[in-house]
């Protein structure tokens, strides 16, 4: 769209204007101008002869048209900006010095090499042609570089929590269902942890927020320290904590959470529950038997670990048979 619209139509306007004067080479820049717009917005980049060499030629299709119209100064002149816009908005760094370059070559070297009647020298004009049109381009790759950190910046915040640094539950509920799947394709072993702390609440009340922050922030540094840089963790909203182990069996898991109790001190302890994925579940019932076993902890009074039990394996459903004994059999398998 952006081909049509910002490319061949222009050059085709200024094809149909006063067009008893323009003369054959005028016609061939305005169709080579055309047909690279077309290939630049249909022909993929991997394609990079295709691609760059239309990219590239745009800029003397379009230099050809202001032959025997005054060059530098002709009233075409100003079409030789369109691919700078494109340079700037799409292409890399190396890419948009190269189109400064073709464009400086092309307003300097056809008053050099042709010179007057199709190309009259004329300084001023081909320098501030060059001028505007790097300016154009170098202007909106700054614009197009400060968008796109804005948007990963905002990308970011969208799924890490501020205060802790760790995945919030928007980026737990995109990174987690990642992970299973890749552990389902793999078979490795996947333990979820689920981990509060004890005593939450009373530092809060009776040190304020501010140390109850202190808190979360510690904690979150020594899960960081004591899992894998590919475990999945994330704080879930207060001081709740998750965390996907991958490729780790429950032994390896429960060895985990014993090194981060030794190193948290008591003021900041912690109960957890651990819950083994059984290859079917999906994450929020695997995360729920995950907060069953912390439950289970947090009642045991606390700073322990509880483990979830295995999930039970459905019944199946009654055999639908035309014999009453068969019938029959299947509705007390159902019933037990």
């Amino acid at each position: 769209m952006f081909a049509l619209i910002g490319n061949v139509l222009p050059v085709t306007i200024a094809a149909a204007t006063d067009n008893q004067a323009h003369r054959p080479v005028f016609y061939a820049g305005a169709i080579a101008a055309c047909i690279a717009s077309l290939i630049v917005a249909l022909v993929p980049r991997k394609r990079r002869l295709a691609f760059w060499g239309a990219a590239f030629g745009l800029i003397p299709a379009l230099t050809l048209m202001q032959a025997y119209s005054g060059g530098a100064a002709s009233g075409y002149s100003v079409l030789v900006i369109i691919p700078m816009v494109w340079f700037g908005l799409e292409a890399t760094d190396v890419e948009l010095v190269a189109g400064m370059l073709v464009l400086a070559a092309c307003c300097a070297l056809p008053m050099v090499l042709v010179g007057a009647p199709a190309y009259p020298r004329s300084w001023g004009h081909a320098t501030l042609l060059t001028l505007i049109g790097i300016a154009v381009a170098g202007s909106l790759r700054a614009v197009t570089r400060e968008l796109a950190m804005v948007a990963q910046r905002f990308a970011h915040e969208a799924v890490v929590d501020d205060l802790t640094g760790l995945l919030n539950r928007r980026g737990w509920r995109y990174n987690a269902p990642r992970e299973l799947a890749r552990a389902a394709r793999s078979g490795n072993p996947i333990t979820l942890v689920t981990l509060d702390l004890d005593n939450f609440k009373e530092l809060n009340d009776e040190l304020g927020h501010e140390q109850g922050d202190r808190a979360l922030r510690d904690t979150a540094e020594r899960i960081r320290a004591t899992l894998r840089a590919g475990d999945v963790v994330a704080r879930l909203g207060g001081d709740e904590f998750v965390a996907l182990l991958t490729n780790s069996t429950l032994t390896g898991s429960l060895t985990a959470i014993d090194r981060l109790r030794e190193s948290t001190p008591q003021s900041e302890s912690f109960s957890s529950g651990i819950a083994v994925w059984d290859r079917r579940e999906e994450l929020p019932e695997l995360l729920r038997r995950s907060d069953l076993a912390l439950y289970a902890a947090k009642d045991a009074g606390g700073g322990c670990t509880s483990v979830a039990p295995p999930q039970l394996e459905p019944l199946p459903p009654p055999v639908d048979d035309e014999d009453d004994d068969g019938l029959e059999l299947g509705k007390r398998a159902s019933a037990g």
